[in-house]
């Protein structure tokens, strides 16, 4: 049985694996911001609060800001793209970035989806890079995925899998 065949019957064993992974760091998202307001002396907390509520407006102001220079609109979903963004916080390496990026066909998003990563995940901007970088650099961006000798971790796989069979 060829493992694109068993990308249907697999997706329900994995959403379980990767669930417990993201709620996390959705949590963490979500909550740290009123966890942070919270702490502290009782008599400070109300100032403390409001300054977390200023810079959590002003950071989200400025990620409004570059998304609208970006597409050059202000039509657009951000909480949507919050969202997506939380999801890309998990792919914390190089790989897992390059085989994204090679299957999506298109490179051209890449800036919008690294706002995200600067305002969600820092810290995954530097693998982000690489990868975009990798993928732009290569003549025909499939065969990071597709060719002879690339190892995959399992998930990554299967997702090339059904990339590489239509090609």
């Amino acid at each position: 049985m060829r493992a694109s065949s068993r990308l249907p019957a697999l997706l329900p064993a994995l959403l379980p694996a990767l669930l417990p992974a993201l709620l996390p760091a959705l949590l963490v998202v979500l909550l740290g911001p009123a966890l942070a307001a919270c702490a502290g002396d009782t008599e400070s907390a109300p100032v403390e609060a409001q300054s977390v509520a200023q810079q959590e407006d002003a950071a989200l102001a400025q990620w409004r800001a570059e998304v609208e220079d970006e597409l050059g609109t202000d039509t657009f979903d951000l909480a949507t793209l919050q969202q997506d963004a939380v999801v890309d916080c998990g792919r914390t390496d190089a790989s897992s970035w390059t085989v994204a990026l090679a299957l999506s066909g298109d490179v051209a998003t890449s800036a919008l989806t690294r706002i995200g990563l600067e305002h969600t995940c820092p810290d995954v901007v530097p693998v982000f890079d690489e990868a975009v970088a990798t993928v732009e650099t290569a003549a025909d961006p499939l065969d990071l995925v597709c060719g002879p000798g690339v190892e995959l971790s399992s998930v990554d796989a299967m997702t090339a899998d059904l990339a590489c069979a239509h090609r």
